[in-house]
């Protein structure tokens, strides 16, 4: 039962975390498309006011600027006070008026700073000339910061209170050869275009057509056109009127100028008293201004939405946990409980279970896992015993109790790297008894094994302790001697011999066998292989066997003979 309800207030907690988590989650990833979306839309919408609803101002932008280029305005604005090059730039500017939308023009001439202004309300004036614009007037900064500057266009709505008059003021420097002559444009009427932009305009947007200087010139919010003029002091409001926090300004103004720079456009998310606002930055290139449109976000997707998202994954927390509490119980909760029946019963049948201890699983377990743990001790001993026995067996010859072939061959291979490391000689002794050539014993005949037990023992009595016998084949035995000179083994090998005869005299064996007896040594030099070892060996073998007296031979190399002298 405890299991039961482990699983249950567990998954109650999974439940209610996996239903925050993706409720929150799928809440973001809706927020970030939306945003994505609605800044999208905002580029497209920004787009669409350049190419269809700004398209008045850029024709008559592309007009102003063949007008100051016109060589009847310059010849004008270089001799100001010439009738002729006078009365022939106004006949040009006339031409132009017609050709502008609003039939006006205008032109202020760097020599005079007389102001000259044509409409067709005042068509009928005897003279073009208004007024002359005065440095030191605030009225008149925009001709004079545009001059200061040398700025080719600046577009501005603004109103001329000399002659009284509200407009789309478009003015284009008239250059010639970087020198600044002066300014003409036109005064575009304000209802051209503000009622394409307010039927299309949708009530979640918001756009700012601000200028270089961070002036707001247009401003389109929720349908209804505004463009704020100048203030009593002759300024214009400030884009930060608009966007009080100071960080955000910040980095709107560094996205403007990027944008300008001709960089690609960034995602830009503004808080405003409506709310989140997603920001779309255009740089108009022909005006020199940005439009700037704000889309509320949450006026794209309703509060009451997330709402709905909420209770449906709580539904589907629910019903997870129901399923996975069911599922858990078939498949774990049923099965352990049975398993730790089982172990209890296991654990009551130990002789290490003590009455009292507790009925808790884990002391069950631990009662289990310590008879294990004993038992599997007692058989790591007895897997270690039995190895030493089976690694005794496959090195120790089974007739002569010596070790037989494998065991000297890997105490060899030893032996020859250790002279190799510490550059050492030793010797190696190679005993034939003859037995089987001389008396024609049968290798499985019992007499034999006898005598070559017989011979084992003389010969593991004569050997010194760390020297190695050993049964290398039949009736041959090799002997691994810890020795440098061949008179060690000279006298070895005489040892081995008497012991060999002392020891069949003892048992009662003939010793007739002794005549065939023959011993061949060798010292073996550092660095010699094993092969050229046994060879060396053999060798001295032979040449004993040839000999018909004293059948010992010890291979003297010329090393060794030195060495001796």
């Amino acid at each position: 039962m405890k299991y039961r309800q482990t699983l249950l207030l567990f998954l109650i907690l999974v439940s209610c975390a996996f239903g925050l988590t993706a409720y929150f989650v799928s809440k973001q990833i809706i927020e970030n498309v939306v945003e994505d979306l609605t800044w999208k839309y905002s580029q497209v919408a920004a787009q669409y006011d350049v190419e269809r609803t700004l398209a008045p101002i850029l024709e008559e932008v592309a007009l102003v600027e063949q007008l100051a280029q016109h060589p009847h305005i310059l010849s004008w604005a270089h001799q100001n006070d010439d009738p002729v090059y006078r009365s022939a730039a106004l006949e040009t500017l006339e031409h132009y008026r017609w050709l502008f939308r609003s039939k006006n023009f205008f032109i202020v001439l760097d020599g005079d700073l007389s102001y000259h202004y044509n409409d067709v309300p005042s068509v009928r004036s005897p003279s073009f000339l208004r007024y002359y614009l005065e440095p030191d007037s605030a009225t008149d900064t925009w001709y004079f910061e545009q001059r200061n500057k040398k700025q080719d266009l600046s577009v501005n709505i603004a109103k001329d209170v000399h002659i009284d008059r509200t407009k789309v003021w478009v003015n284009q420097a008239i250059m010639d050869r970087g020198e600044f002559l002066g300014v003409v444009g036109t005064g575009l009427d304000i209802t051209l275009f503000t009622n394409q932009l307010a039927h299309k305009h949708a009530s979640s947007l918001r756009t700012f057509f601000v200028d270089a200087k961070s002036n707001v010139q247009l401003i389109l919010d929720n349908g209804k056109f505004q463009y704020p003029l100048r203030t009593a002091d002759f300024k214009k409001p400030n884009l930060s009127t608009y966007i009080p926090n100071r960080h955000e300004l910040n980095v709107l103004s560094q996205l403007m100028r990027q944008q300008k720079d001709g960089e690609e456009a960034e995602l830009l998310m503004i808080e405003q008293e409506e709310g989140r606002a997603v920001v779309s930055i255009h740089y108009i290139d022909e005006l020199g201004w940005y439009e700037l449109t704000f889309v509320n976000v949450d006026s794209m997707l309703p509060p009451w939405a997330y709402s709905n998202l909420s209770y449906f994954f709580i539904a589907l927390s629910l019903t997870f946990g129901v399923m996975a509490y069911l599922y858990c119980l078939r498949v774990w909760v049923n099965p352990i409980e049975s398993w730790a029946l089982r172990i209890r019963s296991l654990a009551n049948e130990s002789e290490f279970y003590r009455e009292g201890k507790g009925t808790h699983l884990g002391q069950y377990v631990d009662v289990l896992e310590t008879e294990l743990s004993q038992s599997r001790h007692s058989i790591q001993k007895m897997v270690v015993s039995r190895t030493a026995i089976l690694d005794e067996l496959t090195t120790v010859d089974v007739v002569t109790q010596l070790w037989n072939k494998k065991g000297l061959d890997q105490e060899l291979d030893l032996e020859l790297a250790r002279a190799e490391r510490e550059q050492i000689r030793f010797g190696l002794l190679w005993i034939d008894l003859g037995v089987m050539d001389q008396l024609g014993f049968d290798s499985c005949n019992e007499t034999y094994d006898h005598l070559l037990f017989t011979a084992a023992q003389g010969i593991e009595k004569a050997v010194r302790v760390y020297d190695r016998a050993a049964r290398w084949e039949d009736d041959e035995f090799l002997v691994l001697v810890r020795a440098s000179y061949p008179c060690n083994l000279e006298q070895l090998a005489k040892r081995i011999t008497a012991c060999i005869a002392e020891q069949q005299k003892d048992v009662g064996q003939v010793n007739s066998s002794l005549a065939s007896l023959a011993i061949g040594g060798v010292i073996i030099e550092p660095g010699t292989s094993k092969a050229e070892a046994l060879a060396l060996a053999d060798r001295a073998l032979y040449t004993a066997k040839q000999k018909s007296e004293n059948s010992i031979y010890i291979y003297h190399s010329k090393k060794a003979v030195d060495q001796i002298a």
